[in-house]
């Protein structure tokens, strides 16, 4: 990340599987240069079992050198999408014994990333997940901002194919805020953003007694009012209820393409990489969620 003058998103790391979500996650990627992205890391993760590698009298190292073969050319293949373009584009792969989300962090250090961009499903989730195993251990540990991009799976003429859930991934955001103080990275992306799109600041009075709701919304009013205008405008919207269930209504009767949450807000443990509100967002929301932490 950059000051305030310049592009909050540099090098953005891209994981892929090589699977249609992966895919589709890629032609997202190329929309990145909208907010100053001047290089994209894409990487693939290979896994493989010692102890079934044994069993079946495989090499590991012919193994490994045979995933490194198909991977490259796949790669390759995949980072065509960024041709002819202002992005830069590199590409990495690892083989792994253990967990590929933990080497996924580990190269997000290693390469200096500002950003991390996965994809998923955009609805039809299992409540008992997040958005897989591997993606939700990289958003939770993740030390800087995750884009969690969503997908829907559609049928035409007996083929399934993965469909955008939005048009332009900056076309129309939402920045859910608990009105706590936010970092300077976060308001230079909102800056950047609502001068190639709309900005909507959303708050959600929780469940509190009636006679205090006035209140809460005049004192909420009053800190958004200032954000818009070191932003330098959008809407504000406050409501009142469940924040999940009411920033997903927002969101889904506005025509939004992106969600902006932080990690965390002013009544969750600092030591958490993942608040309860964040979380839910992620789980049920059908459109792109973007985790500043």
């Amino acid at each position: 990340m950059v000051s305030s003058d310049g592009p909050v998103f540099q090098r953005v790391l891209l994981p892929t599987d090589f699977s249609r979500y992966s895919k589709r996650t890629l032609e997202c990627g190329a929309e990145l240069v909208d907010i100053g992205v001047e290089e994209v890391i894409l990487l693939h993760v290979g896994t493989y079992d010692p102890f079934i590698l044994s069993l079946v009298r495989v090499d590991v190292e012919e193994f490994i050198e045979k995933l490194k073969e198909d991977s490259t050319e796949k790669l390759e293949e995949a980072a065509r999408i960024f041709e002819g373009g202002k992005v830069k584009v590199k590409r990495l792969f690892y083989a792994v014994s253990g967990d590929p989300a933990e080497k996924i962090l580990e190269v997000a250090e290693e390469e200096k990333v500002d950003l991390i961009l996965l994809g998923s499903r955009g609805h039809g989730l299992l409540r008992s997940k997040l958005i897989g195993g591997i993606s939700e251990s990289v958003v939770r540990k993740s030390n800087v901002p995750v884009l969690i991009v969503k997908f829907e799976v559609v049928e035409e003429a007996g083929e399934y194919h993965c469909q955008k859930t939005f048009s332009r991934l900056f076309e129309k955001i939402i920045f859910a805020t608990d009105t706590s103080p936010i970092d300077p990275d976060l308001m230079t992306f909102l800056k950047m953003v609502k001068s190639i799109g709309e900005v909507y600041f959303v708050h959600v009075v929780e469940e509190i007694k009636e006679d205090k709701i006035e209140t809460e919304v005049e004192k909420t009013a009053e800190i958004l009012a200032a954000l818009k205008s070191k932003i330098g405008g959008g809407e504000i919207k406050i409501t009142w209820g469940n924040p999940i269930k009411e920033i997903l209504k927002i969101a889904n009767e506005e025509g939004v393409s992106l969600i902006v949450i932080k990690s965390t807000g002013k009544n969750e443990s600092e030591r958490e990489k993942l608040g309860k509100t964040a979380d839910s967002i992620i789980r049920h929301s059908k459109i792109p969620v973007l985790v500043f932490k």
